[in-house]
């Protein structure tokens, strides 16, 4: 078998070269999004699925997830499981969730202590912990993991900021929020 002579062959690497460059220009490039930033809002509702009714008809929300259980894991990683009724709301095209959780009437059963906050994105929990205790975050959570029934896996914590305010942090591990 002959090879070509070798200005044809720079000239065909040349022109693949030049195929590729040209072609990956359209091919989409996975966006990296910005950390930290605002994940979420979760409420608490009496009635998820007439929630859930409203938030879609109203606002064009769409549920990208319905949780039946969580289990989390503490810092020793036991684990423990328990059922929940929640769901993920979001606007097409967004990725900011509404995250709402079926709980009786507060005043039936007292306020629920990690629910009613709001959720910040991160890449690195173990940093981002040690940041807001350095800046004053009021009774920082253990770092947990938590799966979710849908199969989202993510570290998380929850701290008080100076007016009391519930923020947790998380890091996504595998699945999406």
């Amino acid at each position: 078998m002959r090879l070509l002579p070798r200005r044809c062959r720079l000239a065909t690497v040349a022109v693949l070269a030049t195929i590729i460059v040209t072609a990956s220009a359209f091919v989409p490039a996975r966006e990296v999004k910005a950390s930290p930033r605002f994940n979420h809002v979760m409420l608490l509702v009496a009635d998820l699925d007439s929630s859930i009714a409203f938030y879609t008809a109203a606002f064009d929300l769409r549920v990208t997830q319905r949780i039946t259980e969580l289990t989390v894991a503490g810092a020793d990683g036991t684990p423990s499981a328990r059922a929940e009724k929640m769901a993920l709301l979001q606007f097409p095209g967004q990725d900011f969730v509404l995250e709402l959780a079926e709980r009786p009437a507060p005043a039936a059963t007292g306020a629920a202590p990690f629910y009613q906050h709001v959720g910040v994105d991160i890449r690195d929990i173990a940093a981002a912990a040690e940041r807001v205790r350095k800046a004053g975050g009021q009774a920082p959570s253990p770092i947990r993991t938590v799966r979710t029934s849908s199969g989202t896996v993510a570290k998380n914590m929850f701290f008080r900021g100076p007016s009391g305010e519930l923020v947790e942090l998380m890091e996504i591990v595998s699945g999406d929020f």
